[in-house]
C-alpha cells in the first residue's frame, strides 16, 4: 500500500473516531434533555442527523450505548487515577476519590447515570454495564496491591477488597440516589471513608 493511501486511511480513521465522540457527545445531550428512556429518534433528533448515521457507526442501539457507558467510565476513572498518581497517597484518599466521582456524577448527570445502570443487554452482547463495575474494580484492587506491599502486607485480598469496594460504593451511591440525595456528598463520602477505615485500614 503506498504512502498516499496510508496516509488516507489513517486520515479517515481520525475522521471516524472523532464522529463517533461528537455523536456520544450528542447522546449525552439527548439523555439530559429527554431522560434514561430517550429513543432513537430523539438521540438523532439533539444531534442534528438520521438514526442511519449512528447506526453506522455504532452498529447498533446495543453498539452506542456500550460506547455511552465507556464514556462514563472513563470519567470515573480519569478521577481514580488521579487520586492514584501520588504513591504515597493514603489508601482512603484513593476510596474518598472514587466514592466521591460516583456520586458527582449522580448528583451532575442523574439521567446519565440511570441510562448506563438500565439499559438491557443483549444475550449477545457483552454486559458493558459489568465491564464498567470490573475496570474500576480492577483499577482500585491494583492501588490496594501497591499499599499492602509497601507495607510488608500479604496483597493477596486485594482484588477481593477492590471489587468488593466498588459494589459497596455503588449500593451506597444507588440508595442516596433513592432517597432523594438528602445528605450532601461530602457526607456520603466521609460515611464510606469512616467504613472503609473501620473494615479495612485500622484492621490490617
Amino acid at each position: 500500500m503506498s504512502t498516499v493511501a496510508d496516509g488516507r486511511s489513517t486520515r479517515w480513521e481520525q475522521h471516524r473516531a472523532t464522529r463517533r465522540r461528537e455523536l456520544v457527545e450528542d447522546t449525552l445531550r439527548a439523555i439530559r434533555k429527554y431522560g434514561p428512556g430517550v429513543g432513537m429518534d430523539e438521540i438523532a433528533a439533539v444531534a442534528k442527523t438520521s438514526k442511519s448515521v449512528f447506526y453506522r457507526h455504532f452498529g447498533d442501539r446495543l453498539g452506542l450505548y456500550a460506547a455511552v457507558v465507556d464514556a462514563t467510565m472513563d470519567y470515573i476513572l480519569r478521577n481514580l487515577r488521579s487520586a492514584m498518581a501520588d504513591a504515597h497517597s493514603d489508601l482512603a484518599e484513593v476510596v474518598a476519590a472514587l466514592a466521591r466521582a460516583y456520586l458527582t456524577l449522580v448528583e451532575r448527570d442523574p439521567e446519565i447515570y440511570f441510562f448506563v445502570l438500565s439499559r438491557p443487554i443483549s444475550p449477545d452482547t457483552r454486559d458493558a454495564v459489568t465491564g464498567l463495575t470490573t475496570r474500576i474494580g480492577d483499577e482500585l484492587a491494583v492501588a490496594i496491591e501497591a499499599h499492602l506491599a509497601a507495607r510488608g502486607l500479604d496483597p493477596a485480598p486485594a482484588a477481593t477488597w477492590g471489587h468488593g469496594l466498588v459494589g459497596f460504593i455503588r449500593a451506597a451511591t444507588d440508595n442516596w440516589a433513592a432517597t432523594g440525595h438528602t445528605r450532601s456528598v461530602d457526607e456520603v463520602v466521609d460515611d464510606i471513608i469512616l467504613g472503609f477505615r473501620t473494615a479495612f485500614a485500622d484492621e490490617r
